[in-house]
């Protein structure tokens, strides 16, 4: 059994024990706090607050759904809102970007079940841009086989040709705004591993997404580019000098709507039918009118008079 402690004092004169060390702990910080110091609290860098609304209308197809997600795959700094009703003045984009907090705005339009139509906005000051989306390739697409880190940053690449005229000036600067990740953001992440490229063809924007491969074992000297998606056609359509209202600054001459080639398709076809119409007619012509003509005369003709 454990042995009784002695009771050598009384409990209202008994001395709490104090803290090991703690007597000798102002002596020890006075000899100490010279030689040890420690490090200055670092505040991580703040990144710039910047959000991109995206956004579709109503009507969208499977595909155009697909292509908005990818989109969102490479905007780390995105928000998706509902979709919008087409019927509404599109300055109400505007309300809704300035509701969530954000500062540009990548709307998709739909029309006709067939058209594309994708507006690059500025919420705050404009300017914002129309174009015409074609030639959509995904993500899913089987032939496009890179990979990269989600919310990683991307590197953009403009084409030489954006600095010629003023308005490709201006739509270098939007769409590096737009697309381009903040440094310190925290759904993204510190590493370069994908390229964003846009080129000029014919007047249109070719926007392209590759992976960057580094060289592995040595048997690539230099880096490599694996396409990754989407991959799209943009034909510029108006600029606008605010969002989605304002002065016309640019209006592409050269451009022809959809409508109006799917009506020429059209007409090209109307007139190889007429053709096939009008050598129907002369046929029959020749049949009932040129053929009567040159019959014989009919010696039974007044049989049954």
């Amino acid at each position: 059994m454990a042995k009784k402690r002695s009771r050598t004092q009384s409990d209202g004169d008994r001395e709490i024990p104090s803290a090991p060390g703690a007597a000798a702990a102002p002596a020890a910080s006075s000899s100490t706090a010279s030689e040890v110091r420690y490090p200055a609290v670092t505040r991580k860098t703040t990144h710039l607050k910047k959000k991109v609304l995206v956004l579709c209308s109503r009507g969208v197809t499977s595909s155009n759904i697909e292509l908005l997600e990818d989109v969102l795959k490479l905007l780390p700094h995105g928000r998706k809102d509902s979709k919008f009703d087409k019927r509404e003045l599109l300055s109400n984009v505007t309300e809704i970007a300035e509701l969530a907090g954000c500062h540009y705005c990548l709307y998709f339009e739909a029309r006709k079940m067939k058209d594309l139509y994708l507006w690059v906005a500025n919420v705050e000051r404009g300017p914002s841009v129309k174009f015409l989306v074609q030639q959509v390739k995904g993500m899913g697409d089987l032939r496009l086989t890179g990979n990269c880190l989600l919310g990683s940053r991307a590197i953009l690449s403009f084409d030489k040709a954006f600095s010629d005229t003023p308005h490709l000036q201006v739509l270098q600067v939007l769409l590096r705004q737009t697309f381009s990740i903040p440094k310190g953001h925290p759904r993204s992440k510190p590493f370069h591993d994908h390229v964003l490229n846009f080129s000029l063809l014919r007047g249109r924007i070719i926007v392209r997404h590759y992976q960057v491969l580094p060289p592995t074992n040595g048997s690539r000297e230099d880096d490599t580019l694996v396409e990754i998606g989407p991959r799209l056609a943009l034909t510029p359509i108006k600029m606008l000098a605010g969002p989605f209202s304002g002065e016309t600054l640019y209006a592409n001459d050269k451009y022809v709507s959809p409508n109006t080639m799917r009506s020429q398709i059209k007409r090209k076809a109307s007139r190889h039918t007429l053709g096939h119409v009008k050598q129907k007619e002369r046929h029959s012509y020749r049949l009932n009118e040129q053929g009567a003509a040159e019959l014989p005369e009919d010696q039974f003709a007044d049989v049954f008079e």
